[in-house]
């Protein structure tokens, strides 16, 4: 009996993890694929195996192949270390700038407007 519930109970963790795992929104499901598909394409273009790539990140082998899988369990971490090793954390950062973000240009201007003073006189 004891056996059987450690056992329902890793089960139900290994279901659990799994599910939590694949609960990506599908945009972001095809960023993470287009990430795992831009490092192994990177990779190969500098002539590297998956075992090069790891030892240049400090990392397992099986970590690069999960990030090539595009598999969204790997560390972000993980990922911004592939990016830089291979050199493309450039592209990430002109993503990221909030220049680009018209909300946030929007809330900047809000914030802006609400600040003007009186007119002295």
């Amino acid at each position: 009996m004891y056996k059987l519930k450690i056992f329902r109970n890793f089960f139900e963790f290994i279901v659990k993890k799994q599910m939590h795992a694949d609960l990506l929104p599908f945009e972001a499901e095809e960023v993470v694929t287009a990430l795992g598909e831009t490092v192994a394409l990177a990779r190969r273009a500098r002539e590297w195996t998956q075992s090069d790539l790891a030892a240049k990140m400090g990392t397992s082998v099986n970590t690069v192949v999960n990030i090539e899988k595009g598999r969204p369990s790997v560390g972000f971490g993980q990922v911004l270390n592939a990016l830089w090793v291979l050199d493309l954390l450039d592209g990430l950062r002109e993503a990221l700038d909030p220049e680009k973000d018209p909300v946030i240009q929007r809330a900047a201007m809000e914030r802006l407007k609400g600040r003007r003073r009186a007119p002295h006189g």
